[in-house]
């Protein structure tokens, strides 16, 4: 639909390794610890919920360097509600997700919005902002 636009898939070497061809995208591995390759925009989807928010701010501060003047950091996560409502099945979903984390990722978890905005905020990105949620999956925007 918009073939102009042209995109990276940034993963692991053994991720890269396998991945299909698709027009206009670039398969490029590495590890975001170190560097992540120049964008205008990054798209981050189910990443920062497995890791500590040490390592998060490594993850995020690395966006940060490669991202343009203007550019975004685009982030797909649960985002964990302030009062979670007992018949809610969002909520449900969010908090039993946050059990996964907490048994099966060391010092991963889901998030709560101030929680992302700290994040944001220790990583030199000037603005966190939910652009939209669908079920328990928020779009947030950090802006440079």
């Amino acid at each position: 639909k918009y073939p102009h636009i042209k995109g990276i898939n940034f993963d692991l070497p053994s991720v890269v390794a396998h991945a299909p061809l698709y027009p206009g995208v670039k398969h490029v591995s590495g590890d975001m610890f170190t560097e992540i390759p120049k964008a205008d925009a990054i798209l981050m989807k189910w990443i920062l919920h497995d890791w500590s928010d040490e390592d998060c701010v490594k993850i995020l501060k690395n966006c940060w360097k490669s991202l343009s003047e203007k550019g975004k950091l685009i982030i797909v996560e649960m985002v964990t509600p302030i009062k979670p409502k007992v018949n809610d099945a969002s909520s449900n979903i969010v908090l039993a997700k946050d059990m996964v984390m907490l048994t099966q990722c060391s010092g991963g978890k889901e998030r709560s919005l101030s929680q992302f905005e700290t994040l944001a905020s220790d990583s030199g990105f000037r603005r966190c902002e939910i652009i939209c949620r669908v079920y328990s999956h928020h779009v947030i925007e950090f802006q440079k």
